[in-house]
């Protein structure tokens, strides 16, 4: 493949930016803080620390936006205030928000979010009796197996993997186990060096298609016969030479034109990180995040951050951290909550079960675990009766989540 220097991709490999790149996305976690506090005066419920992941590190839902994570908000801040403390939770953020970042640049994972959203939504309805097997096959979608006996997860998981890794300071090595099994593929193609700079690149490009494993292995196999020059050219050149950058612009231009694609929380603030970025800086971030977000600014980083970051606090409660467009439109990260909530509610009833994660015992929903994924409880000054996932349950099932978990499971 051809390359020239107007091709080029600048690589930002400098330990001083991606420090500085960690340490203030860590530190602007201050200035967005909006944690509940438990106190037992509304109800008998107890109180405590909430831990909405149980022993999990992380959990993200691109399609609405949303990153929750199991490491409580004081230990990000601390480490923002005294520098980086913390490797492993730092590379927990990064694989978090990365994750984020892949769903923007892909009209694959557009319609899938668009489908498991509105899956979810059918599952609580009533009278819909396919809808559980609906949403149970669209939540497998990215799982299930494919070329080279990988998944679409798969090659989602290696890139976020390996790019968590090398945004830390001082580009530490990026070795198999990061990347799981697609990167260990990858890696025997290539060599670990070699795949480390082009797992996300390639990634990016499989999800442009319709099959990202059959197509990550075909790039895989060309790049494999002239790695530097993939290395060195940057997306817009690698797109137009493979022919794909007329589609892709396409796609852009009606997302721009307001065109119905996606979900809100996935469009909304893609449009924005278009305005904010530009559309060619934006396009070269997605296809290589590591090398690019330590060089933004504050603006443009927030533009490309989960809209909404949860943690746990050790004052109990959560604390919500907006970015983007949900700093400007407080409705935007509600809605986002709700969408999750419908969805932790919909796999409730069609995957595997899970307990609810809050310390409201005494809710007459709360073995139900529908709310298993509502990032919103009560205090205890409001009490479990002013939860705010009991409105948007009835409103999509038509019931309250107790009647609708003893209807699901034939009692009367």
């Amino acid at each position: 493949m051809a390359s020239s220097s107007a091709l080029r991709c600048t690589h930002l490999d400098r330990r001083s930016r991606r420090a500085a790149f960690v340490r203030h996305s860590l530190g602007r976690l201050t200035l967005f803080r909006a944690a509940t506090t438990l106190t037992a005066m509304g109800c008998a419920c107890r109180t405590g620390r909430l831990h909405p992941l149980g022993s999990g590190h992380e959990r993200v839902f691109p399609w609405a936006g949303v990153l929750v994570l199991g490491v409580e908000y004081e230990t990000y801040a601390e480490a923002a205030a005294g520098g980086l403390s913390g490797i492993s939770e730092t590379i927990t953020w990064n694989h978090g928000i990365l994750h984020f970042t892949q769903i923007l640049g892909s009209q694959l994972l557009h319609n899938h979010g668009l489908r498991l959203m509105n899956a979810a939504r059918d599952t609580l309805a009533p009278g819909d009796g396919g809808a559980a097997q609906r949403f149970a096959r669209e939540a497998a979608f990215l799982t299930e197996p494919a070329e080279l006996g990988l998944s679409r997860w798969d090659l989602l998981e290696a890139a976020a993997a390996v790019e968590a890794v090398r945004l830390l300071p001082g580009g530490i090595g990026v070795s198999g186990p990061y990347g799981g099994p697609a990167f260990a593929w990858l890696a025997g193609q290539l060599g670990e060096h070699d795949a480390g700079e082009l797992c996300a690149f390639l990634t990016f490009l499989a999800f442009l298609t319709n099959d990202p494993c059959a197509t990550f292995a075909g790039l895989a196999q060309a790049a494999a016969r002239d790695p530097e020059t993939w290395k060195a050219t940057s997306a817009v050149g690698v797109l137009d030479q493979i022919g794909w950058g007329e589609e892709f612009d396409g796609y852009w231009d009606l997302i721009s034109a307001g065109e119905p694609v996606g979900t809100p929380y996935v469009i909304e603030p893609l449009l924005a990180a278009m305005r904010v970025i530009g559309r060619s800086r934006l396009l070269e971030l997605l296809a290589r995040p590591a090398a690019l977000l330590p060089g933004l600014d504050e603006e443009e980083l927030r533009a490309v951050l989960p809209p909404l970051i949860i943690y746990p606090s050790r004052d109990g409660g959560l604390a919500h951290h907006r970015n983007g467009v949900a700093l400007a439109d407080p409705g935007f990260a509600w809605n986002a909550l709700a969408e999750v909530g419908v969805f932790g509610a919909a796999a409730q009833l069609a995957l595997d079960p899970e307990p609810a994660y809050c310390d409201h015992l005494a809710c007459p929903h709360h073995a139900s675990g529908l709310c298993r994924q509502w990032y919103d409880p009560p205090d205890a000054t409001a009490g479990h009766d002013a939860c705010g996932f009991l409105p948007v349950f009835t409103h999509y099932a038509g019931q309250d989540p107790a009647a609708a978990w003893s209807r699901a499971h034939g009692a009367s």
